[in-house]
């Protein structure tokens, strides 16, 4: 994450007050201001913040730390404070030996002691040029500890102030005396403060200026008295350090402004001469300055900090950067630059480089140097070069998928982001990698760090690289020899390699040579007697990083420094050991363990800004910060400045890596994290205890002012809870509470202005990275599977931030990791979603609620444990459009899609404990568990090719064409074993095949194909203990539950008992003389059911099992192709080519039979979970359906992506599987059932109409059915039924009648008990209107006069005999209103004559019309011409409004105008819909995605809302709701869309209802209802799901149906 780091310049000395108030009410609120609207974080280095003097960091130190801040702040990087004191001389840690000694003697001459100063300061020859320095605080009092340690300090502080005094003194007098200029003199007599406004603001460009800001405070007395200064040096120092107070005031820093403009703000302050600067003053005062530094600090925030919201480009950048950063550290040449030059030079390599070293050899430095030069080699700048850096965090699909992505972007090639598997990109790699290549843009690919991928001890697949390069293309690959895994995958990948370069050791004499310069650099040196120790240490391990650790080491060395030959450690690991002692030492044990342990364990590097809040919640780091002397505080934090000072001490090996968009801190070298692992992460409870640390705090458990527990030793007090221990009885430890002031972590930053605070979209939103890349895996290291599954995985807001930041191909992965350990089938159901919505969610990330509303919602039932990720779908509203009621989508599928079984079809397959595996035709073994994205093949020797098959339990077992037999447990997945069994001379001699395997208890029974033995196995031995022997060849083999019989089943209809012994109990046969290829064992096991080939079954009592007795039989014809047993439902399938048959195993006897549907023949069958339903396999058909084997009704089916389906198989309980030739599909069955019990009549709607009070709907579909629908429920509640299919029906507006046109016969029912009132015989209507008041009905008719007549009794009024188009009832029930010969009648309905006519003055004939709700004495027409009119009814006034183009045209059929008659849809045009605002006059033409199919104007004419396909470029899309048909809302008001919505199936008819819900029936018979701003409406998604447990009570109840009156009741006579 990018920070905007503060440097705090002050006098520790007055502005304690100030200091504390800034920390405590400023910057936190700066700090989650950043966060919230930018995602940058916000720290402030106080370099005497929490620290006793003698810790404070030195002079040089804090301008290291300021420069920091300078260089890698996002905004503002500098506060100065400026008071009324100018603070201490800051004595200069180094002064050389003249200047020193001259010092010395001015000294002598005064009559000084010197003393003071040499107690300060110590000569070293090692420094350049030779000098005295200054020591250290710790050095000091290490020096003087016999004091005691807290009186050393007091000592030093003393002394420093007493030299301080002195140097003061002896330097004003050699600047009187002309030995030193003014200038010299300065550092010398300048404060720590003046020194840093000098090196902050002197000298700065104006960009660095303008990212500054200072605040001076004088405070003036009215009559200033003046104190006697008794001795003469203190009053000349004094003097001196006002007249540099003044000089920085009143010159400086107003010359800065006048020059450079920075932020330099003057504030006084005036006291009176008696009560001075007051402590009320001093209040006042720094809440002026919280204030004004608050909104000042804000301004230029928003002025510098920008957001960064697109990490698309990311891959390329972070290895580029990284690239660059090694190269950076390449600093001894090295003779393999050359051979890579003389490689990428060749025009005809064909074949990678690989540079041959081992560990910290300099590898990756070499090859980033190389990518850095390449342009320079080769002098072409418009060649590719990209450098690819693999790390240990990484899998190899996740390093093909980087890789894959990088050479997408910066050879800007189409990226298929919609890949659901590894294995396109896997293929498609190696074209990509080609075809980018050319002479005009050669590719050169650096890849490092292969050998760090995780098992990379066995050949890695290289199969993603290019078997020949072509000249346009080079490849340099370095890996470590160690690692034989990638050396053997790339000779098998090039058995005819010649381009391999082992990197040779490093010249001690060149390590030498590196260290002279580093020294150089650091202005150091070292003596010739250490110069001997370092040179051995050389001579013994020549590594670059051992020369950079020895550098270190070195640079504290003094002159008088004794090293001897165990002063340096030998090795990489030694040294860094000494680094970590070294690091202990100045900075505090605590500090550092913890510190290298969140570094070393976080899995994206971490924050200096992270590292303070984790180290601030651990107790024993922050347990050092209270002080002993005052109460515990009720918030405390680790200072910044201590992380960043021990930061700075490990800069070296620290980089600052840019990943996802943001910088973190990294180890350089990979033997950090070794060294730090086994120093201090010793046990795996301290590794779960610092990655639980760092998930609490990802998960922002102690924000927002919650306080943590401390344990501290201290005497009792009142306030804390105390528990007083045996081994310590005088001390009590003291349970107190502290927050330590962690920042917020949502996983989405949201900002709102004060100006949009109640606007329900905020001004930005951005997801927060940290949290979402760090958080699970955390949790997981932690063991915190249940947390990690529940409120991360299965957590909406997660889902979208990860969205939100490109991140889709990772959340899959996380959630298919986990599912392995908790809520298996929830989170494989959500990757499920994502994946088949890949392409929409990649551009439209926002659009998940909308995905999940239409693909989730619809299931919930199955997954009561998604409820709580609904409620948060449904909370977010941002989009205007949302479900109320979503019909059951396609039922989602994973799949797994083999690259080698293109070349290699699948032959076999079978299933084993969740678990499949397949055969390839050339032998090899794959199997895939369901979860991951790929699956893994069987290691076994290239000589043995598997022939067949099976599972059973946790075990398969193949068999060889080299007459092996292999078995492997899926638990332990390691080489499959060759177990031994008896081979008879017939199996020595030919290929035989596994028929089957049994797994029961610890035996293991193995039959085979035309043999009639069954060899049983030791589970656990694998070996081979009996044989059971039967007369004819086994067909099928199955055990009693407990394991002590075992049937087998036989050629010629025989059935065998065994024992496991072998020995034969029994031996029957059914009388058909087929073999019996199904035994089943009924419920209690006191029958058996045998079915044979034919499909007979024959029920036999086994309860004697040594006398079995034929029960019932039932004999059938044909030939079996397969079974399937539910035994929760005690049914049995068997399935012929013709005919499924349900066998009823508990009442013996036949349950169902099935015909197969004209024209097709069943490939297989099984049963759902539930066994209410068949799944079947048809010849030729590339789909399973489902039926419904209570009715025999096709309800469903399964898309197999116009595949070959072989093969079906069920994975246990859960999940079905589709095996194809080159792909296994899975689905899960309860969702199956789900979406085949879901509401729907299995026939297309034609018609949709609506309750006024929206309770219920009703739906036809042009059979004899009228359905009836509840809408909080979305549930079928009756069907009315009819002697004949339905041409219209009408609802009342009082919602008590429907009235329903069948046949000719006119129905009318009570809605509310499905009564038929009324059925009318031979009306020869086609169209029934109601009037508004719900009295009266017309019925249209073309052949006869129209009726009006009474709803009640169906008693007629009157008659009209002018046939009328498109016919509609005056608001008011007065007249019928229609056309007739081009002109509009107004028919009355009492009389039926024609009341009044509406005929155009120049003979144009109306177009169309449409009266006016509320102005029902107004009528809008549109003539043929274009032209507009209002006509009054009630004096037939007529009003032209205005003359419309003559290209647009209105379509009658599409005219809606909105109750007020303000706007108005003329016209749809393909992709155009027109509409006309009537009030101003003004034509607008809104442009949809795709076609419009239909559309609709709201009662208020606020929106419009139409139903559009895909746009063409969505309609090849593999994301099936990206090439669906689209319903979205339009404000009418300024056409902007203000909402979508997806549609998961095709529609067929759509219906609006005057509280803004959308009813769209689909072609399978099921509606789905969405509403349009629902925050105003009073129903919504949450309202249906509230229902749906009670409405649901029962999924598989059959809907109310309510028959007609048998003759009708009414017959309309002529007169």
């Amino acid at each position: 994450m990018r920070c905007v780091k503060i440097y705090l310049c002050s006098n520790p000395d007055d502005s304690v007050v100030e200091r504390r108030a800034l920390r405590d009410r400023v910057f936190p609120r700066l700090r989650e201001y950043c966060r919230q609207k930018y995602g940058v974080d916000f720290t402030v280095t106080d370099p005497y913040e929490g620290m006793r003097p003698h810790h404070w960091p030195s002079h040089q130190e804090r301008s290291q730390l300021l420069q920091e801040c300078r260089e890698s702040s996002a905004g503002p990087f500098f506060v100065g404070l400026v008071g009324e004191h100018y603070g201490a001389a800051c004595l200069p840690e180094q002064v050389e030996v003249s200047e020193f000694q001259q010092i010395l003697q001015v000294c002598r001459q005064m009559q000084l002691s010197t003393e003071v100063l040499e107690r300060c300061y110590r000569r070293d020859e090692n420094t350049v040029p030779a000098s005295y320095c200054l020591l250290k605080p710790a050095d000091y009092v290490t020096l003087n500890n016999s004091k005691g340690e807290e009186r050393a300090e007091v000592h030093w502080h003393e002394t420093v102030q007493e030299a301080t005094e002195t140097v003061c003194g002896v330097v004003m007098q050699c600047v009187r005396e002309g030995n030193l200029t003014s200038v010299e003199a300065q550092k010398y007599l300048r404060s720590g403060l003046d020194k840093e406004l000098h090196l902050a603001l002197g000298g700065s460009s104006s960009s660095d200026l303008s990212r500054c800001l200072c605040y001076v405070h004088r405070i003036i007395t009215t009559k200033r008295s003046q104190r006697k200064v008794q001795n003469e040096a203190r009053s000349d120092l004094q003097e001196q350090s006002k007249k540099l107070l003044t000089e920085l005031r009143d010159h400086f820093l107003p010359g800065l402004v006048t020059s450079s403009h920075p932020l330099v703000y003057t504030t006084m302050t005036e006291c009176d001469q008696w009560r001075g600067y007051t402590t009320d003053m001093r209040q006042h005062y720094t809440e002026a300055l919280c204030q004004q530094l608050h909104s000042d600090l804000r301004c230029l925030i928003d002025s510098t900090v920008t957001r960064i919201t697109n990490h698309a480009n990311d891959s390329f950048t972070q290895h580029r950067d990284l690239s660059a950063t090694y190269s950076r550290l390449y600093r001894i040449e090295r003779a393999e630059v050359e051979c890579v030059k003389a490689y990428l030079e060749q025009t005809d390599t064909r074949q990678p480089l690989v540079l041959i070293s081992g560990p910290c050899s300099g590898k990756s430095v070499l090859l980033a140097h190389c990518a850095s030069q390449v342009r320079a080699w080769l002098k072409d700048t418009k060649l590719f070069v990209i450098p690819h850096f693999a790390n240990l965090n990484i899998s190899l699909k996740d390093f093909i998928r980087n890789l894959y992505y990088q050479v997408v972007l910066l050879c800007t090639q189409t990226c298929n982001r919609c890949s659901h598997n590894n294995s396109p990109l896997r293929e498609g790699l190696s074209n990509l990698l080609v075809s980018v290549s050319s002479f005009k843009h050669p590719l050169i690919l650096f890849i490092d760090g292969l050998d760090q991928l995780p098992n990379t001890d066995r050949p890695l697949d290289m199969t993603w690289l290019p078997e020949s390069l072509p000249p346009t293309l080079k490849i340099v690959i370095s890996t470590s020899p160690s690692k034989s895994g990638v050396l053997l995958a790339l000779k098998k990948q090039y058995p005819e390699h010649h381009y391999f370069v082992e990197m040779r050791p490093i010249e001690s004499k060149s390590c030498i040579q590196m260290l002279t310069t580093l020294l150089e650099t650091s202005q150091r040196k070292i003596t010739s007697g250490q110069q001997m120790y370092v040179n051995q240490t050389f001579q013994k391990c020549s590594l670059p990083l051992c020369v950079d650790l020895l550098h270190l080491q070195v640079c504290v060395w003094t002159s008088e420094s004794e090293v001897t030959e165990n002063t340096l450690a030998q090795g990489v690991h030694a040294n860094i050991c000494g680094l970590l002692d070294h690091l202990e030492e100045i900075h505090g044990k605590a500090l550092v363990t913890r510190t290298m342990g969140y570094l070393t364990l976080s899995r994206y590097g971490m924050t200096a800004a992270e590292l303070t809040d984790v180290l601030s919640c651990d107790d024993e780091v922050l347990a050092r910060f209270l002080s002993s002397e005052s109460p515990a505080p009720s918030s405390l934090r680790v200072p910044e400045v201590v992380v960043e000072r021990l930061l700075l001490d490990l800069k070296k090996f620290l980089i600052m890596r840019k990943i996802f968009g943001f910088q973190s801190l990294f180890w350089v070298s990979r033997h950090f994290p070794l060294v730090i692992r086994k120093r201090y992460l010793w046990s795996i409870e301290l590794i779960k205890e610092m990655h639980h640390a760092l998930a609490d705090y990802f998960s922002g458990c102690w924000t927002c002012g919650k306080a943590k527990s401390l344990f501290i030793c201290d005497t009792e007090t009142p306030d804390t809870e105390t528990h007083k221990t045996s081994d310590s009885p005088d001390v009590i430890p003291s349970k107190i509470y502290i927050d330590r002031l962690s920042p917020s972590q949502p996983w989405i930053f949201h900002y709102k202005s004060p100006v949009s605070m109640y606007s329900p979209v905020p001004d930005s939103a951005q997801g927060n990275l940290r949290k979402v890349l760090e958080l699970p895996f955390h949790l997981r290291e932690a063991d915190r599977l249940e947390e990690l599954g529940r409120e991360v995985m299965m957590s909406y807001v997660y889902h979208l931030a990860m969205l939100e930041n490109k991140l889709l191909e990772e959340l899959v992965a996380w959630l298919k990791e986990t599912s392995h350990f908790v809520f298996s089938r929830e989170l494989l159901f959500l990757c499920a979603i994502l994946e088949n919505s890949a392409c929409l969610l990649n551009d439209y990330p926002d659009a998940l609620t909308l995905v999940m509303q239409a693909k989730l919602i619809p299931f919930l039932q199955v997954f009561p444990e998604l409820k709580e990720y609904t409620n948060q779908v449904l909370s977010d509203r941002r989009n205007t459009v949302n479900a109320v009621v979503c019909p059951a989508p396609a039922v989602p599928s994973t799949f797994w899609a083999l690259p080698e079984a293109r070349r290699s079809p699948i032959t076999h397959a079978a299933e084993a404990h969740g678990t499949i595996a397949v055969i390839l035709s050339d032998g090899s073994v794959w199997a895939w568990n369901g979860c991951d994205s790929e699956g893994f093949k069987l290691p076994q020797s290239p000589e043995i090719q598997s022939t067949s098959i099976s599972g059973s339990g946790n075990l398969f077992l193949m068999s060889t064409q080299n007459h092996k037999l292999l078995l492997w447990d899926i638990n332990v997945q390691s080489n499959c074993e060759d177990i031994q069994f008896h081979r008879s001379r017939e199996l020595q001699c030919t290929t035989y095949a596994v028929e089957g395997v049994l797994v029961s208890n610890d035996k293991l029974f193995v039959w085979w194909k035309g043999r009639n033995h069954v060899s049983v196995f030791d589970r656990r031995r694998k070996v081979e203990i009996t044989q059971l022997q039967c007369f004819q060849d086994i067909t099928c083999v199955s055990c009693s539950s407990d394991g002590q019989y075992v049937y087998c089943g036989q050629g010629k209809s025989t059935v065998s008992i065994f024992e496991p012994c072998g020995h034969n109990i029994a031996t029957f046969t059914c009388s058909t003389g087929a073999p019996i290829i199904n035994v089943t064992l009924c419920e209690g096991e006191e029958n058996m059911t045998c079915v044979d080939s034919t499909g007979s079954v024959f029920v036999w009592d086994v309860e004697i099992v040594t006398e079995p007795k034929l029960v019932k039989d039932f004999s059938s014809q044909g030939q079996v192709l397969t079974t399937d047993l539910s035994k929760e439902n005690n049914i049995l399938l068997i399935c012929k080519k013709q005919e499924v048959l349900l066998w009823d195993t508990c009442m013996a006897d036949v349950g169902d039979q099935f015909k197969a549907p004209k024209g097709k023949t069943f490939i297989q069958a099984v049963l759902d979970r539930s066994s209410h339903f068949i799944l079947a396999l048809l010849d030729e058909c590339p789909v399973i359906l489902v039926w419904k084997w209570s009715t025999g009704q096709c309800v469903l089916s399964l898309d197999a992506g116009n595949t070959r389906i072989t093969r079906l198989l069920k994975l246990g309980t859960t999940h079905l599987a589709a095996v194809t030739p080159t792909k296994v599909i899975l689905w899960d069955k309860d969702l199956i059932t789900e979406a085949a019990t879901s509401p729907k009549s299995g026939v297309k709607v034609t018609k949709v109409v609506v309750e006024s009070n929206g309770e219920h709907f009703y739906t036809t579909d042009n059979t004899e059915l009228v359905c009836k629908w509840g809408r909080l429920s979305g549930n079928m509640e009756g069907q009315f039924q009819h002697l004949g299919p339905i041409d219209t029906m009408a609802l009342s507006p009082d919602s008590e009648h429907l009235v329903t046109i069948a046949s000719g016969d006119i129905y009318v029912w009570k809605t509310d008990t499905g009564k038929n009132l009324h059925r009318i015989c031979d009306s020869q209507a086609y169209h029934i209107l109601i009037t508004p008041k719900s009295n009266f009905a017309v019925s249209l008719s073309q052949r006869g006069p129209s009726r009006v007549w009474k709803l009640g009794n169906g008693h007629v009024v009157c008659s009209i005999h002018y046939y009328l188009c498109n016919p509609v009832i005056s608001p008011e029930s007065t007249f019928l209103l229609g056309l007739h010969s081009g002109d509009l009648l107004a028919v009355s309905l009492w009389s039926g004559f024609v009341s009044k006519r509406f005929s155009c003055y120049n003979r144009s004939k109306v177009l169309a019309f449409h009266p006016l709700v509320n102005s029902p004495d107004y009528i809008l027409v549109i003539t043929k011409t274009g032209l507009l009119y209002s006509w009054k009814l009630t004096d037939e006034t007529i009003c032209q409004q205005f003359q419309m183009p003559k290209f647009l045209l209105c379509q009658p059929e599409v005219f809606q105008v909105s109750s007020d008659g303000s706007y108005a849809i003329l016209s749809i045009k393909g992709t155009i819909l027109s509409i006309l605002d009537v009030t101003h006059g003004k034509l607008c033409s809104l442009k949809t995605e795709g076609c419009v199919l239909q559309a609709y104007l709201d009662h208020s004419g606020q929106y419009a809302l139409c139903i559009c396909n895909a746009s063409v470029e969505n309609l090849g899309c593999p994301c099936d709701l990206h090439a669906k048909p689209v319903l979205i809302a339009v404000r009418v008001s300024d056409g902007k869309k203000i909402g979508r919505f997806y549609l998961c199936k095709h529609p067929t008819v759509m219906c609006l209802s005057e509280d803004l819900c959308v009813y769209v029936g689909f072609e399978d018979g099921s509606v789905g209802i969405y509403s349009v701003d629902a925050e105003k409406n009073s129903i919504n998604a949450k309202d249906h799901q509230n229902n749906v447990d009670t409405a649901m009570l029962c999924k598989f109840a059959k809907p109310l149906k309510w028959p007609p009156l048998p003759e009708p009741n009414i017959t309309w006579m002529d007169l």
